[in-house]
């Protein structure tokens, strides 16, 4: 079976994108593109990302905190994880910006940790937390060993393609001992806590099938276990917590009706103010009359 290679967005920056894909290994993509304006993108990872920034800036918001991946410096993120990139091209060279991206499924890296030796594993308390490696030349070298699959016209077999992300994992772990420990706990205790999952993610845009999936369960389960824990289905629990969190904001902030919509998760101002109404008995504007 032969890889899928396609062309990402080339018309809003000059340059190329292309993207290599196979369903049991993952996502490769190679960017070199002219950014005189930033670009942003968010996304919720669907598996484990490594970004390996060449030239320009990437500035990723992952929750609270801001990580910033400059030239010569690379990233992993486990999956299920919300992130928005802000990149940047480099004023000092025309704006170009380049990286390698790499979204790897969980078969590649079972199969990667069977071929190497264990003899310095050690768990890592926090290795949900995302760390910035610096990478050398021998990792250099692969990232530009890369570029003829990319370029060329032939396709490209599913074998050679795994071959290629077993030797850059295996690179990597030789260069980099806490990378390798990273890697190994990433797929640790995927099944997370229930109510820890939805506390953190309930004023975001999610539907239940997003929530369900960080969670580490499928849809059916999530809303089982919801529901025997809390006696309450997980879409009404989200709806009573976001609207007296926005019943919170009217009280305490000067943000507006749609500034409050936005902050607790919801995207259509009249459907917000009909749910706000139907459970308050009165609406935004009433509650923000109140504070004054």
């Amino acid at each position: 079976m032969n890889v899928i290679k396609q062309t990402g967005d080339q018309d809003s920056y000059p340059g190329t994108h292309i993207i290599i894909t196979s369903d049991k290994i993952g996502k490769t993509e190679i960017c070199r593109q002219q950014h005189k304006t930033p670009f942003h993108k968010q996304n919720l990872l669907k598996d484990h990302f490594l970004l390996f920034a060449i030239e320009g800036s990437n500035e990723l918001q992952i929750g609270n905190q801001l990580y910033s991946v400059k030239k010569g410096e690379m990233l992993l993120i486990k999956k299920a994880t919300y992130v928005e990139i802000l990149k940047t091209g480099d004023a000092l060279n025309d704006f170009m910006y380049e990286s390698v991206s790499f979204s790897l499924k969980k078969d590649i890296i079972i199969d990667f940790i069977k071929l190497i030796e264990m003899d310095h594993y050690s768990e890592l308390e926090n290795y949900d937390k995302a760390i910035i490696h610096p990478y050398g030349e021998r990792l250099k070298s692969f990232l530009t060993s890369l570029k003829p699959y990319f370029d060329d016209n032939e396709t490209i077999k599913t074998g050679l393609f795994k071959l290629k992300i077993l030797e850059l994992l295996y690179d990597l772990s030789q260069a980099n001992p806490t990378f390798l420990n990273q890697l190994i706990n990433i797929d640790r205790n995927e099944t997370r806590d229930l109510l820890k999952t939805i506390e953190q993610h309930y004023l975001q845009p999610y539907s239940l099938q997003e929530l369900a999936y960080i969670s580490g369960r499928s849809l059916s389960t999530f809303r089982r276990e919801f529901e025997s824990l809390f006696h309450i289905t997980p879409a009404k629990w989200i709806q009573e917590k976001r609207l007296h969190k926005a019943k919170e904001l009217f009280l305490t902030t000067q943000l507006t009706i749609a500034d409050v919509c936005y902050e607790v998760g919801y995207e259509n101002v009249s459907h917000f103010s009909r749910l706000y109404k139907s459970h308050f008995g009165y609406n935004p504007s009433e509650t923000k009359k109140q504070r004054s």
